[in-house]
């Protein structure tokens, strides 16, 4: 019928002679009836009327018929193959489930991380335009800065003179202490100026912002909630706007509540206040802790935003050099600040599920080229009563499909699960993460990538069988060439797999090089036995300096004396801790200035701090009693900070400043002693340059900087979590409303500092060993085959006196040439895909060449394994029943 169809005549011919033929039989009865043939011809054309018309409805109606035709037969033989698919596969379930495993395993792990990555990277926040809302911070020596109030309101009067932004807003996350519930709970909240809700334009849910007016110093104390904390604390209740919310001791009347596509994360804030800032705080440009955003205006660039604030920025550091130094400005789109380090880890995950992904579709490719061998006489016969190189080719790759499309649907069920995991296991800082779903998009991605997988591994196979020689397989029963050793296509493939699963293996040795450097690393600080919690004042009661000292002390005091406790002590960061602030110090002797600053993180600490975590004096002295308020001022630094002071210089004794408001009053302090370096950030990170100073002589505004928020570190005498109690009642005592908060040992925070690395690092690992596994049952494959279809000649080989040992030299050796070829090709390609990972990687570099030996060598120990059970088989092979058989 397809022939039939490819040979039939054009529709115009079939018009023009079907139109034709009408025409002349009516000039024949015409003439018939005495008329002369030229009046016959005449009246006949009269009769048509429009000829060129009648053509054209005629060449219409058959272009219609047989477009029908040509859809209804495609569809009849689509139906056909799909169903003949089916019962393939059915009928050998051995194949079918080895390739729907395999298949759906590839489908099943990238579609979970496509999900992760279209939830965290490609899903464009709930925000109207926001490709068009920009972070606006200040920038030092690199480093993105926070932004003081009083260059954010000279960045918008210079936008009000020349506006490329139609709003600009601020924003300030702090925690807060709610209470009415059985216990007072310690919640993240923020900040914002009106602007900040102008910027976003997302409408509330219920009620409203709050106004320009509520947005000043001594407005009422109004709240807008977030969905979140809505559905938590008030159970969705719509007559909310009637009721208060207990903060920090203040009932505050809630006006709004903002939708749920406007709690970015799960982790974001609960709630929003006015910003109210106050003639003195908008005169301030040295306390530098707003985060700013902007919505450029229409028809502004990115680019000319950047124009119209550097040279303000330029003029507030000329104007105050002390608070702004040499800082610049710096512009970048929010969703980029937004997703962070998480994007380069996510795509390179998918990069390497991709690999896998590969892997399946080369293993699945190789099944159905030996299935294709085995089929070569089916394929014979339908050549020879017709079916031509084209219909074999579209019902393979139907058989294919459906292979794909029932693999998807497994893979589906892999993608939930492995979606489940990720959620649970994935280290904190993943914005969006919990929102990774089986959604349409991913669906659509599955299919898509379900049917991309039939051209991948469907395609070669297919054109192999098209392609079968009639004559050589109906008198053989073989297809030529199928039973060589020679079958370049077939070990190609295991060659690429070998390749990707090399590159794989080789990324995930690094990483898992990485995590154990990582963890036999000493941290400055002895872990066991310590356990901490975090503790914050409220600005009522708590405002003055001296109070929120006196508090803090207090609490220690009555830790001291509780049964249990070795050792106590505060510090309002500990190490790989939430919070800190930076410095800029310049050692005495030198211009005070930004030029000249050193950035270190400082610390308030109590006495004993040190003692307490276990971090070692290396010079110097600790922290004593008489370093108190209006005794000279003491500072201790860690062995780094002290190098980048005073390189080969002993700093004991030696004077800094803070380069904040250094000119008017330096406030020298001097360093009374060296502590060993702590991995504050991480062991994953370099030792940052730190100093400490004593919280007896805290500079007032210091309390405001930490957010007089401070950590309790206790030692004790047996199971730190047991002293819990002790922690609580210590606090209760000084105010019942106090949320302790954080509570955790000092164990579990530095394990959790190495989340990130071993999830990573476990993920990949996962990945790579199902890469070894599929390529191990690839070589198995192939070898398999050779063995099958070079039975005879292994036959003949032992009739002729090879020894089983000689047969399974050449069995295994066969089996190993693709391996190594695809170990050199994947060398190469993990030698420049791995420097991808230099930034995960600590104590092994990204071409370690013990690691791609130590991963080559395996590859070729697990060939040798895959290889040995059919070379076993083929040594056992009789030599008469071999050629007999043949």
């Amino acid at each position: 019928m397809a022939r039939l169809l490819f040979w039939k005549p054009k529709v115009e011919d079939e018009v023009s002679d079907e139109l034709a033929f009408h025409l002349e039989m009516r000039v024949r009865e015409l003439v018939e009836r005495g008329m002369p043939p030229e009046a016959a011809r005449a009246e006949a054309l009269r009769r048509f009327g429009n000829l060129a018309g009648v053509a054209d409805a005629c060449r219409s109606e058959g272009t219609r018929r047989d477009r029908t035709m040509r859809r209804t037969e495609w569809l009849g033989e689509l139906r056909q193959d799909l169903a003949y698919g089916c019962r393939t596969l059915l009928r050998n379930p051995g194949f079918s489930v080895l390739a729907l495993v395999t298949l759906g395993i590839g489908i099943g792990a990238t579609t979970a991380i496509f999900s992760a990555v279209n939830a965290v990277i490609l899903q464009p926040l709930d925000v109207p335009a926001v490709g068009r809302v920009m972070l606006i911070s200040e920038e030092w020596h690199g480093l993105r800065s926070n932004v003081s109030v009083g260059n954010y309101i000279d960045w918008t009067a210079a936008n009000t003179a020349r506006p490329m932004f139609s709003a600009m807003g601020t924003i300030n996350w702090g925690n807060f202490t709610l209470t009415g519930g059985d216990q007072p709970e310690r919640v993240l909240g923020a900040r914002a100026n009106t602007s900040y809700f102008r910027v976003m334009q997302v409408a509330p849910q219920i009620g409203r912002v709050f106004s320009e007016e509520e947005d000043r110093p001594g407005g009422p104390r109004v709240v807008v909630l977030s969905h979140r904390l809505w559905a938590r604390r008030f159970a969705s209740d719509s007559a909310v706007l009637r009721q208060t919310l207990p903060l920090n001791g203040q009932p505050y009347q809630i006006i709004g509540v903002m939708p749920p596509g406007f709690d970015f994360t799960a982790g974001t804030e609960e709630f929003w206040l006015p910003a109210a800032f106050t003639p003195e705080q908008r005169a301030q440009h040295d306390e530098h802790y707003l985060t700013v955003y902007g919505r450029l205006a229409p028809g502004a660039t990115r680019e000319a935003a950047d124009a119209m604030l550097r040279p303000v920025m330029k003029g507030l550091s000329e104007r105050y050099p002390d608070a702004n130094g040499k800082n610049t400005i710096l512009i970048e789109p929010m969703m980029a600040q937004f997703v962070g380090d998480a994007r380069q880890q996510l795509w390179l995950v998918l990069g390497a599920v991709a690999l896998v992904m590969l892997i399946a579709c080369a293993n699945v490719a190789n099944l159905l080229l030996a299935r294709g061998a085995a089929r070569a006489r089916e394929f014979a016969i339908r050549a020879s009563i017709g079916a031509g190189k084209s219909r074999l080719l579209r019902q393979l790759l139907a058989e294919s499909g459906v292979l794909a499309l029932a693999a998807a649907v497994g893979g589906l069920g892999v993608a939930g699960l492995v979606i489940r995991t990720l959620v649970a296991a994935a280290p904190p800082g993943v914005p969006r993460l919990e929102q990774a779903r089986l959604d349409p998009a991913t669906l659509a991605f599955a299919l898509l990538l379900s049917l991309l997988s039939v051209v991948v591994f469907g395609l070669a196979p297919a054109l192999r069988a098209a392609a079968t020689d009639l004559q050589s397989t109906l008198r053989t029963g073989q297809s030529r060439g199928g039973g060589t050793g020679r079958d370049w296509l077939r070990q190609g493939l295991v060659t690429a797999e070998v390749a990707l699963a090399l590159v794989l293996l080789v990324a995930a040795t690094l990483l898992v090089r990485t995590a154990i450097h990582l963890q036999r690393l000493d941290p400055g600080f002895e872990p066991r036995g310590v356990v901490t919690a975090r503790l914050s004042l409220p600005a009522e009661g708590y405002a003055a300096p001296e109070s929120a000292r006196q508090a803090f002390e207090t609490v220690l005091t009555n830790l001291a004396a509780a049964p249990g406790v070795g050792r106590a002590a505060l510090v309002t960061q500990v190490p790989m801790g939430p919070g800190g602030s930076d410095n800029g110090l310049v050692p005495e002797g030198k211009p005070l200035n930004g030029e000249n600053a050193v950035g270190a993180r400082f610390r308030l600490v109590s006495l004993g701090y040190f003692t307490t975590m276990g971090i070692p004096v290396r010079r110097g002295r600790d922290f004593t009693p008489d370093d108190r308020a209006g005794a000279p001022r003491a500072m201790v630094v860690n062995e780094t900070l002290a190098r980048a002071l005073f390189p080969g210089q002993d700093p004991i004794g030696k004077r800094v400043a803070c380069c904040e408001g250094a000119r008017e009053d330096p406030k020298w302090k001097t360093i009374v002693g060296v502590v060993g370096d702590v991995r504050s950030q991480g062991p994953d990170q370099a030792v940052a340059t730190e100093f400490f100073l004593p919280i007896a002589q805290a500079p007032d505004p210091a309390w405001t900087w930490v957010g007089r928020t401070m950590n309790l570190v206790v030692r004790g005498r047996g199971d730190p979590l047991a002293l819990t109690p002790a922690l609580r009642e210590a606090v209760r005592r000084v105010d019942p409303g106090l949320p302790l908060y954080r509570i955790g040992t000092m164990e579990s925070v530095l394990s959790g500092s190495l989340v990130a690395v071993r999830f990573r690092t476990a993920l990949l690992a996962a990945l790579a060993g199902i890469g070894l596994l599929l390529a191990m049952v690839g070589i198995y494959g192939v070898v398999a085959f050779l063995v099958t279809r070079r039975r005879s000649e292994i036959g003949v080989r032992m009739a002729l006196g090879a020894s089983p040992r000689d047969v399974l030299r050449l069995v295994v050796g066969q089996g190993l040439r693709p391996v190594l070829a695809g170990i050199v090709l994947g060398g190469v390609a993990a030698f420049a895909t791995t420097r991808l990972l230099a930034s995960w990687l600590r104590g092994v570099t990204p071409t370690d060449p013990t690691t791609f030996a130590g991963v080559a060598l395996a590859l070729v120990a697990v060939a040798i394994a895959a290889s040995l059970i059919p070379a076993r088989r083929a040594t056992r092979v009789q030599a008469v029943e071999a050629m007999r058989a043949d």
